[in-house]
């Protein structure tokens, strides 16, 4: 034991000059074989200061601590009937005495914080025992399971371990009864401390056998965020790609300028999410939910393929004839005026043939047999030049309807047969003559 009346006789550097040579242990009090024959106990504890950010992407976390270490050497203690309980010293001094060489198992950058000097503390009570903490922000590697992303909860450690020393040299053991601090009221971002332990361990390598120290945080992932980033926004789209098929099937621009933007819209949000995340095999629960959404985005797009296809390519294999099922709201309260008007249903549902003719005069003919009876009837009316040519072909051949080109021929069959915009009124111009002829 050191001399009582002066303690800072205990607090000798590594050797009285460091210039000087020896191979006399015994003089230096960093060597660890002289304090105690036997393993030496050394405790541990943590206070979470804040939990900095966690990486998906790179699959590790910072985190800002404090890490005190505990431990007793004699040959530090001074007598009782010196004044002074214990010391504290700048933690510069501790490289003049033993300490461990813990170091962080899973860490991928680590730096001591020198704000406004280094932030190391030591001290020595008069019994040798030592209390070394130190305040460091640390990088460490987190092994994260994505699977159920974004409804997942990740297990994430601080893993505590010495370097050289081995279990018959140094054991390392927990301060309980509280050895972690600060857990509860951390914050984490997109994350909830659902709770903590503490565990250890002896790991074998092939330099020894070292005890290990792990803390364990349980981490339950927050789904807020990804609602209203993610969640809500691809439902919108959903629901805008169904606007759609409320929209007239020969509005080709519309309904085609919106389900292109709509599959646009989805491979961002789909490519946004892929980047904050690492590139794994597996297949994620986001990933399911995206590429469903997707396909009903895609599905509305092809929607309007097939029913153009099926409306636009059976006129053009056909002979321009529309059948009798083609029914629709509008011609039924045709049907309806029709018969309001006082015109007999035999008249309605009579076979009516329409021949379009001639340039700048428009000529109506119009057969209608009903009741063993043929009444054929013709109709002049002028009609005004048109300077700006139609913007949609009318006829089956693509003529356009201007006076300048020439009429096309179009037969209607059917009971809810429907003629083109001009050919409804070239209808009801003729259907006072019909109606005439007819009650003859």
């Amino acid at each position: 034991m050191f001399s009582a009346t002066n303690p800072l006789l205990c607090l000798l550097t590594r050797n009285e000059s460091r210039n000087e040579k020896t191979t006399d242990r015994s003089r230096t009090i960093s060597s660890l074989d002289v304090i105690v024959p036997t393993a030496l106990l050394l405790t541990m504890d943590i206070i979470i200061a804040s939990f900095d950010s966690i990486s998906e992407v790179n699959m590790d976390y910072t985190i800002t601590m404090y890490l005190h270490q505990y431990w007793t050497d004699e040959r530090l203690s001074w007598s009782s009937a010196v004044p002074i309980k214990e010391m504290t010293l700048s933690g510069e001094f501790s490289q003049n005495i033993w300490v461990p060489d813990t170091f962080l198992a899973n860490d991928k950058h680590s730096f001591l914080h020198e704000v406004t000097e280094r932030n190391k503390m030591l001290r020595i009570s008069g019994d040798g025992k030592i209390a070394y903490g130190m305040r460091l922000t640390s990088t460490l590697s987190c092994s994260m399971n994505l699977r159920n992303f974004p409804l997942d909860s990740q297990n994430c450690t601080v893993e505590i371990e010495s370097y050289g020393y081995t279990t018959s040299e140094v054991l390392m053991k927990w301060n309980y009864p509280k050895a972690v601090h600060g857990v509860e009221e951390a914050d984490v971002p997109q994350f909830t401390i659902t709770g903590f332990q503490t565990e250890d361990r002896v790991v074998s390598t092939a330099t020894g056998s070292y005890q290990r120290l792990s803390l364990v945080f349980q981490l339950q992932r927050s789904v807020g965020y990804f609602i209203f980033q993610t969640y809500l926004p691809c439902v919108l789209i959903v629901m805008l790609s169904w606007v759609s098929f409320w929209i007239n099937h020969e509005a080709t621009s519309a309904r085609v300028a919106l389900g292109i933007t709509t599959v646009l819209t989805m491979t961002t949000i789909s490519t946004g999410v892929r980047q904050s995340l690492p590139r794994i095999s597996y297949v994620k629960s986001i990933d399911v939910y995206l590429v469903m959404c997707f396909v009903f985005v895609f599905a509305a797009l092809l929607e309007y393929a097939a029913v153009n296809y099926s409306y636009w390519g059976r006129r053009s294999r056909g002979t321009g004839e529309w059948t009798a099922n083609n029914v629709n709201k509008e011609d039924r309260e045709s049907a309806v005026n029709m018969k309001s008007w006082g015109v007999p249903s035999s008249i309605i549902n009579c076979k009516i043939q329409i021949t379009l003719s001639t340039r700048n005069i428009r000529t109506v003919s119009i057969t209608a047999k009903m009741d063993s009876k043929e009444v054929v009837v013709h109709s002049r009316r002028h009609r005004q030049s048109s300077p700006i040519p139609s913007l949609c072909p009318s006829g089956k051949n693509g003529v356009d309807d201007t006076p300048e080109y020439p009429r096309y021929m179009s037969t209607m069959f059917g009971r809810w047969s429907r003629p083109s915009f001009s050919a409804r009124w070239r209808v009801l111009l003729a259907l006072p003559h019909v109606c005439a002829f007819a009650l003859c």
